[in-house]
């Protein structure tokens, strides 16, 4: 067999693979355990997915834990440090040549994480040990699909943070009408005429107003007590943002039970009563019964 893609070398302790294929830079890093890296700020914007074992990486402004099967975006000039754990960790690299690369998920920082990525990356270490011709094509195959994977992982997380659309409408409506009756039908074409209706928007829109109308109906109470939601309106929204997708996770987030009345058992027979969740019947007054002279 011949020689495998990547090329080895030990740097300062870190164990380096890595090979240079049509535009990127791949690489394998195995860090020790305890390992301190000093602040650095990057001139090439780079995406680093843990294979195996965990640290922090300290930025100017925020600290992000990473595990196995999560990683990071990192554009041009974010300058961190990092901080491994006791196991060290095995950190796939997939850097671009250009600082003007056009790569979405590289024009902010973004966490991103998820079995795909960590599927694509064991791939992509797999073949920077592979020795056959095929191994660059395949290569750089796999790195092209994880930054794709990595721009649709870190929009759908920016995604999920916003408030959906129809928010705005609805709080604007309840804080009109505070104290007065608001319908479900109101605010269902409140929020129905915010909503966005493009084809773009639709996979992720398409339950909005449901979804909607099941969160202000919970959010009713609260102006009509003449209290200000607060961050009671803001967590609900949240959470319908998250379930938005879905409209039985998005109801359930909101929508209070309900109690029903059957008929009890004993009073089907004389219908005297109905049953409200008691053993006892509620007896009606009889009806007056008019008749009319011939």
């Amino acid at each position: 067999m011949g020689e495998a893609l990547a090329r080895v070398i030990e740097d300062e302790g870190v164990l380096v693979r890595s090979v240079e294929v049509n535009g990127f830079v791949l690489a394998e890093l195995g860090f020790p355990p305890g390992y301190i890296q000093p602040e650095f700020e990057p001139d090439l914007p780079y995406l680093a997915l843990v294979l195996e074992g965990g640290l922090q990486k300290s930025f100017r402004r925020r600290s992000i834990r990473l595990g196995p099967a999560s990683g990071l975006a990192v554009p041009v000039g974010a300058a961190h440090g990092a901080r491994f754990g006791q196991q060290g960790a095995r950190i796939l690299i997939v850097r671009c040549r250009s600082a003007s690369a056009p790569v979405p998920c590289f024009r902010r920082l973004a966490d991103v994480r998820g079995p795909g990525l960590a599927w694509l990356a064991w791939r992509l270490a797999g073949e920077l040990r592979a020795s056959d011709t095929a191994a660059p094509l395949a290569a750089e195959g796999f790195a092209l699909e994880l930054l794709a994977a990595a721009t649709r992982e870190a929009a759908g997380r920016r995604l999920s943070r916003r408030p959906p659309k129809w928010l705005a409408s609805a709080e604007e409506l309840l804080r009109e009408r505070t104290g007065d009756r608001v319908s479900l039908g109101e605010l269902a074409a409140a929020v129905s005429s915010s909503t966005s209706t493009s084809p773009a928007s639709r996979s992720t829109t398409a339950t909005g107003p449901r979804s909607a109308v099941s969160f202000v109906s919970a959010a009713i109470p609260l102006f009509r007590r003449g209290r200000s939601p607060g961050s009671r309106l803001s967590t609900m929204a949240r959470e319908s943002a998250r379930h938005r997708t879905s409209p039985a996770l998005s109801a359930s987030v909101t929508r209070r039970p309900t109690k029903r009345s059957a008929t009890a058992p004993g009073c089907l027979a004389s219908g005297r009563g109905t049953f409200r969740g008691t053993s006892k019947c509620t007896r009606r007054p009889p009806r007056a019964v008019h008749i009319a002279a011939g």
